[in-house]
């Protein structure tokens, strides 16, 4: 069975089944410890519960960094859960039970080390991003579009919703804006049906910001309009004619440095759970897996980017 004790000395290992180094985990560690002791303290003040935490059979997962071992193996390779409990000596059903009972804590974990991305829903929008990131003024931010396969539904209505004309299966979409020095993602969109058009999907998050900043963009989010937000684009071929040299040339810059927003969806798709065709069925999962990658790539990003 996996444990962390086996896996510390196995640094490797460790990695290759996490996705963080030792210093990076023991890091994480720290936080989740804050939010499991939260989730005790809310517990404990339940009305309808009849016995402390701790009473009864000893969970499989004793200790903290067991706990934070599996719901980030969970994240990073996304195992059946019948394989997952496989590898932790715990049956299907509970496997269940603490993927779903850990996954906030993960999530809020990484709120507790600022490396969550800003949201919407969380009452940030993106005047105090710039308030956060001042460099973000000079460096200007790039944003994409991340759509991630899902099953197929049997409900013709929801197929409709969810099939993506672009990826020619059905998926999930969130809007993601990046800091292009360092690829961490600073801001994610709520998570939205594939069929959503990308320009659609940004403005729903109704974006707004009194602070004058650069936004690059591909050509799918042409018409889009922020007040004091200049929206750079690579230039579009007319009709019956050819760029110009010039056009040629700017286009070939804009790539270069928009190539960046591409390494960070690369980054956060590290974890199997935002890569491979999503199976969960309780809802809300799909975004908070979302979330998660995105917290695990920004401190991956953070912890080993070097300036040059």
């Amino acid at each position: 069975m996996l444990s962390y004790q086996k896996l510390v000395n196995r640094p490797t290992h460790l990695h290759r089944l996490t996705g963080l180094t030792v210093s990076e985990f023991e890091q994480l560690l720290d936080k989740f410890q804050s939010s499991w002791n939260i989730y005790l303290f809310n517990l404990s003040k339940n009305p309808k519960r009849k016995r402390k935490y701790g009473g009864g059979r000893h969970p499989t997962l004793l200790s903290l960094e067991d706990k934070l071992l599996f719901i980030l193996v969970y994240v990073r390779m996304y195992p059946l859960l019948f394989l997952h409990g496989v590898m932790f000596g715990i049956e299907e059903g509970n496997t269940c039970i603490w993927v779903h009972r850990l996954l906030p804590l993960l999530d809020e974990a990484l709120g507790f080390a600022h490396r969550r991305p800003a949201r919407r829903q969380r009452g940030r929008n993106l005047e105090e991003l710039l308030r956060d990131f001042p460099e973000l003024k000079e460096l200007g931010i790039l944003g994409d579009g991340v759509e991630r396969p899902t099953r197929r539904p049997k409900d013709d209505e929801k197929q409709k919703k969810l099939y993506s004309g672009k990826k020619k299966r059905h998926t999930r979409k969130n809007i993601i804006l990046t800091n292009p020095d360092t690829t961490e993602v600073v801001f994610l969109g709520e998570t939205q049906d594939g069929a959503m058009h990308d320009k659609k999907a940004i403005d729903e998050e109704y974006l707004k910001t009194e602070i004058p900043v650069r936004l690059g963009l591909d050509l799918g989010f042409q018409g889009l309009e922020i007040q004091n937000v200049h929206i750079v684009m690579p230039k579009k071929k007319p009709p019956g004619k050819e760029l110009t040299e010039l056009d040629k040339g700017q286009n070939t810059a804009f790539s270069r440095r928009r190539i960046r927003v591409e390494h960070a969806i690369a980054g956060v798709k590290r974890n199997r759970s935002v890569q491979d065709i999503y199976r969960n069925i309780k809802e809300g999962t799909d975004d908070i897996l979302m979330s998660i990658a995105c917290g695990l790539h920004n401190l991956r990003v953070t912890n080993r980017y070097a300036p040059t």
